[in-house]
């Protein structure tokens, strides 16, 4: 049977599970990042149609919450990217003319208690339909920049994971002291043997198993598969992934922000299989996004780097296979969650938040998500 993070016994063969020195599950009642709730806020609002598109691999739903009228060009031919750019015509894919919204599109906590960036689009759309975030302040110009587009939320892509660690509640200072085995614990895992799973070494278990783990961490599913390495190309593909890509294919979003949470290095390089012009883009909307969040004064990390790996964009990952799927400006963001108190306050990490979603939400309504095609 599957553990949730509050069910481990303190000792585990003769070794101390790590404890918090903080109450973790406590937070402002604005800040909102379990499921039920979510989807309670989401459906409470006006205009927003929010449906199940799927189901983990633990069965619970996987929702999808939209904003804007849904719009498909005409005159589209091909169902695939691949048929209409091997064509040279990506119009037989994406359809004639344009848009008269763009479509951006979050999904998030596919690592399951990485839910700033959930939290942020969840104000985001709030905003939309109020004018104010959840914290009451009204925001009038973001709320002006998303009502031009149809944003789409899904909220928590690793129900599972989120499931499992459920009264964690936010990350405030927890890469400090001992608390960083504690914060291995409750993301990555715990042995059999007592001994508490690490980042990146955590990704050399796919899939986790019960006979090798007690706990399984936040970040994969009850299948015990961390989804952004899942294989989508294959028929053993997770319930979650097959359900995103479904919904994307549906949906066609123009860009797809799949959010992450660490110490705040915020939109990451472009993933290795995409087209140049698309990296092009996407180093673009970096550049933007962390000059926003410089000039608004807000606290972050750092900015991504190269990993310097010999296998470094060698991997078909999550990010890659929305834009074969789905012909969609895939972004990756890593939100700060204040790990190691920058920033350490929960107003601080969604003002971050609204900034990111709301930079990028401004390039798509000026220049359009998807580059130009270069054949034309």
């Amino acid at each position: 049977m599957l553990l949730k993070a509050h069910e481990l016994p303190k000792v585990v063969n003769g070794k101390n599970v790590p404890q918090p020195d903080t109450d973790y599950s406590k937070v402002p009642s604005w800040w909102i990042t379990e499921p039920d709730r979510v989807r309670q806020h989401l459906e409470s609002l006006e205009g927003v149609e929010v449906e199940e598109i799927g189901r983990t691999a633990g069965g619970r739903p996987i929702i999808a919450a939209a904003w804007g009228p849904r719009e498909i060009l005409p005159e589209r031919t091909c169902n695939t990217v691949a048929a209409a750019f091997g064509a040279s015509d990506s119009s037989a894919y994406y359809g004639k003319g344009q848009r008269q919204r763009q479509v951006l599109m979050l999904i998030g906590a596919a690592h399951g208690t990485e839910f700033e960036g959930t939290l942020a689009a969840l104000n985001y759309m709030n905003i939309i339909v109020t004018g104010k975030d959840l914290l009451g302040r009204p925001q009038e110009a973001m709320a002006q920049e998303g009502r031009q587009l149809r944003f789409i939320l899904i909220p928590f892509l690793n129900v599972d994971g989120r499931e499992r660690a459920i009264n964690q509640k936010h990350f405030i200072g927890t890469g400090l002291g001992d608390n960083l085995n504690y914060f291995g614990l409750i993301t990555q895992g715990l042995f059999r043997n007592g001994d508490v799973l690490h980042w990146p070494q955590s990704k050399l278990y796919q899939p986790m198993t019960e006979d090798r783990f007690l706990y399984f961490g936040s970040y994969v599913n009850d299948a015990g598969v961390n989804l952004v390495y899942d294989c989508p190309l294959g028929p053993d593909m997770q319930p979650e992934s097959a359900a995103m890509i479904r919904y994307c294919r549906r949906e066609m979003p123009d860009c797809v922000i799949l959010s992450h949470s660490n110490g705040g290095s915020l939109v990451e390089p472009a993933p290795a299989f995409v087209p140049s012009h698309f990296r092009q883009y996407s180093a673009q909307i970096a550049a933007l996004v962390g000059m926003r969040c410089r000039r608004a004064g807000l606290a972050r990390h750092g900015i991504a780097q190269p990993r310097h790996s010999i296998f470094e964009g060698m991997g078909f990952y999550q990010s890659d296979a929305l834009y074969h799927a789905c012909g969609c400006l895939p972004v990756l963001v890593e939100f700060p969650y204040g790990y190691a108190k920058n920033p350490d306050s929960h107003e601080a990490l969604l003002d971050i938040g609204l900034n990111v979603i709301d930079e990028i939400a401004a390039f798509g309504n000026r220049y359009g998500f998807r580059p130009r095609d270069p054949s034309k």
